[in-house]
């Protein structure tokens, strides 16, 4: 039986027929049809009657009477087909005349279906969807806010049915982000009343992923619009590096993998960073505050730390709407600590990624710490190298030097010993000269004498005789004198020129240093502990290792 059949308990149009899914498709088509479970029947508001019948009638549904006339027109609306029904209806009837809670429910649910288009495109903030995500039926509240007001202005109960969740929350996903609480929505809806609680809620169809990206994008630019305006956008993104950051202050969730990850890439390093974690949940409504408190935290100790993070791992975009908050944008521009954050992906960005320092992932935190430090090493190391560089080559100039003034030394000792023989040997020349002049001169003299006295008397051959012996005598002790004075001389240059000998040195107790390529050693600076050196001592030579170098300026150079 295909019947349309006026039901007056329900105060709706009822379609009566055996089961047929093609028939059910053809219902589906109608505006305001209705599926009552318990009754196992479908009905259509009255002013859907006309589509109802255009639409079944030629499937072969028969209409009632009553519905009949409604189709002529000769009866009109709700009221006539009432009046029609009241005057076919028994005096029992009339006695017994009243309305069920389930007739109310529904008459009360077709008023709102009617008054309302089939289908509205609803917007506001998502409430109670996180709790309730895990259900077959999601129910939910989206809510109208003022802006700076903590309690809704208006709400309304919604329900995602499961034959609609699955392609809705899909549609969602494709833009990265996950339906959650706090997120502002627009959802195409329809107004529906549940009878069996007289509850009202709209049923979600369909949803605009786009919009909801809007309202976070703008969300987004009336912080950073606000940040700006105080001057604040550069702060903490104007902080120096610390010159070796190795005092690391974390703020993550501490069973997450962004900590495990960071901790690994630390240690890892082989350098000493010294990491202290403050715990925090990184995505719900505990997030702004618990990362405001580990801010204020690391704030009262920044003497203690040289660099903030604030990291978490994979989410989707609507996880970063907690920290795209007022109060953590000003906290993280004015914290007093260089600040890196690291909460997102590749494509997504929070406030904080333009507060501070931005790396995309726990990971790559964890690398630009260990490259900051990596480069500062490296500087260490090369400056370094060049330094024993710049020491290797004053000390090889210093040796060429030494080497240079011991081969001076050494000619200019040959050619001072030389030049002092050549005038000892000339003064010896000169000496022996002299002294032969004058024992010429006083062999003439006595010659001479010799024949005055010969022709004299015999007095003054005595005479003369005593004078020549007293000149001899003096002539021979100035001779004498003369000649020991020379040889004292010549003894005293002899003795200086044996002083300056090498040999002579050596002998009086000193020793000649050298390094294993025979090169003299001068000085305690130009050895090394370790180095072996040859000591020649007068007798011989020994062989030593060098234990230790000190610089004493009061060691004397006396031989005793």
């Amino acid at each position: 039986m295909k019947r349309l059949e006026w039901q007056p308990d329900l105060g709706r149009i009822v379609i009566r027929f055996s089961y047929d899914p093609l028939l059910v498709a053809e219902v589906k088509k109608i505006p305001g049809r209705q599926w009552h479970r318990d009754q196992k029947l479908w009905s259509v508001p009255l002013d859907s009657v006309g589509e109802a019948a255009r639409i079944l009638m030629p499937l072969g549904f028969d209409p009632a009477p009553e519905v009949e006339r409604c189709l002529n027109g000769e009866v009109e609306g709700l009221a006539g087909i009432g009046e029609q029904v009241a005057e076919a209806a028994t005096p029992s009837d009339q006695v017994n005349a009243g309305w069920s809670v389930t007739r109310l429910n529904e008459t009360v649910r077709d008023v709102l279906q009617s008054s309302v288009p089939e289908t509205i495109w609803l917007q506001g903030e998502v409430l109670e969807f996180d709790r309730n995500r895990q259900r077959d039926h999601i129910f939910f509240k989206i809510v109208e806010k003022v802006e700076g007001e903590d309690r809704p202005r208006a709400s309304v109960t919604a329900v995602l049915f499961l034959r609609n969740k699955d392609r809705v929350l899909k549609r969602f996903a494709e833009t990265e982000t996950d339906l959650a609480d706090g997120l502002q929505i627009r959802v195409q809806v329809r107004v529906d009343l549940y009878v069996q609680n007289g509850s009202y809620q709209v049923v979600v169809e369909d949803i605009d992923p786009t919009y909801t990206l809007g309202e976070i994008a703008q969300r987004r630019e009336r912080i950073m619009a606000e940040i700006r305006k105080r001057g604040l956008e550069q702060q903490n993104l104007s902080i120096p590096w610390p010159l070796v950051p190795l005092r690391i202050g974390v703020l993550t969730s501490p069973d997450s993998d962004a900590w495990k990850d960071l901790i690994h890439e630390l240690r890892g390093s082989g350098f000493a960073f010294e990491v202290a974690l403050y715990g925090v949940h990184v995505q719900g409504e505990r997030t702004e505050r618990e990362v405001l408190e580990g801010l204020k935290y690391f704030e009262q100790r920044a003497a203690e730390f040289d660099v903030l993070l604030l990291v978490r791992g994979g989410g989707s975009r609507a996880d970063l709407m907690a920290f795209d908050s007022l109060p953590l944008a000003l906290a993280v521009a004015q914290h007093p600590l260089k600040i890196m954050v690291g909460i997102g992906h590749q494509a997504d960005r929070s406030v904080l990624d333009d507060l501070s320092h931005s790396e995309k992932t726990p990971t790559a935190a964890g690398q630009q710490l260990v490259q900051q430090v990596s480069g500062f090493w490296q500087r260490v190391r090369d400056q370094g190298a060049r330094i024993m560089i710049g020491a290797r080559h004053r000390v090889d100039r210093c040796r060429a030097d030494l080497n240079g003034s011991r081969s001076q030394i050494a000619r200019g000792t040959s050619l001072a010993m030389l030049e002092q023989r050549r005038r000892l040997q000339l003064q010896a020349s000169g000496l022996e000269s002299a002294a032969a002049g004058q024992l010429g001169e006083a062999r003439g003299t006595i010659r001479a004498s010799r024949q005055r006295l010969s022709s004299g008397t015999a007095r003054v051959f005595r005479v003369a005789a005593d004078q020549r012996s007293g000149q001899e005598g003096r002539l021979q002790a100035s001779a004498t004198l003369q000649l020991a004075r020379e040889r004292e001389r010549l003894a005293a240059r002899q003795v200086q020129v044996r002083g300056a000998d090498p040999q002579t040195i050596l002998a009086r107790g000193f020793a000649w240093v050298r390094d294993q390529s025979g090169h003299t050693i001068g000085s305690h600076a130009g050895v090394s502990i370790d180095q072996k050196v040859t000591v020649r001592f007068v007798d011989g030579v020994v062989d030593a290792r060098i234990e230790a170098t000190r610089s004493d300026s009061s060691v004397g150079l006396s031989s005793r």
